[in-house]
């Protein structure tokens, strides 16, 4: 499986990142937050958790975009949602390490569909990879281009956040992309996939929101 929804994975080198979301439309989606308990040592903590329920099509839209961030020739891009919902969209940006270093941009991708997935997918491998590179990072952030004074008008509630960021190195994204395209594509998945396993950036770059995706039925 090397093409999706028109999009030829070989190709991607070429692909502008906010054309092909263009091209592809809205993400259909449901994002919700809240917060995790844990205990330890030093007493109970909580963590900030990010789940993101959506469809097959509609992870594999969102995996799509992450890959044409890291090889395409566009690094960022905003990925609007079309759920009428507080969460206005996604917005990724690919860092573009110099040319000079072993972490230099990727030229391509290759896809083989994976037929079992785990709830906890990257571990135990999270707990001991280059968490810098290697794990995607996810933050939060108001709208793109929305003035900070309407934010402050009494029409907005600035406790309910309006916009999802993933960030990290290609190689991050394309793993990324990898799994949601095997969650989106295995025929009994797990009930949810967590990138975080009990606190501490395991499965998530460093500084970065827990992350659930939840696939529902189309």
């Amino acid at each position: 499986m090397n093409k999706l929804m028109g999009v030829d994975f070989k190709k991607l080198a070429l692909i502008d990142a906010n054309k092909l979301v263009d091209s592809l439309g809205s993400l259909n989606c449901t994002i919700q937050f809240g917060c995790h308990s844990y205990a330890s040592a030093s007493g109970e903590y909580e963590i900030s958790r990010i789940c993101i329920s959506s469809n097959t099509e509609n992870l594999q839209r969102l995996a799509l975009v992450l890959l044409a961030c890291a090889v395409g020739t566009q690094c960022e891009t905003y990925l609007p949602i079309g759920t009428g919902g507080p969460t206005k969209g996604i917005e990724i940006g690919s860092a573009r390490p110099s040319e000079y270093n072993s972490f230099c941009q990727p030229k391509s991708f290759t896809y083989t569909p994976k037929r079992k997935l785990k709830r906890y997918p990257w571990y135990p491998w999270s707990l001991t990879c280059d968490h810098w590179t290697e794990l995607p990072r996810f933050d939060l952030d108001a709208v793109p281009r929305e003035p900070w004074h309407t934010l402050w008008d009494g029409r907005k509630d600035l406790r309910k956040p309006h916009l999802v960021c993933i960030y990290g190195y290609p190689k991050a994204f394309m793993r990324l992309a990898r799994l949601l395209l095997d969650y989106a594509s295995t025929d009994i998945p797990p009930e949810q996939i967590d990138l975080e396993i009990g606190g501490g950036f395991r499965g998530v770059g460093a500084a970065s929101y827990e992350v659930r995706f939840t696939r529902i039925a189309d």
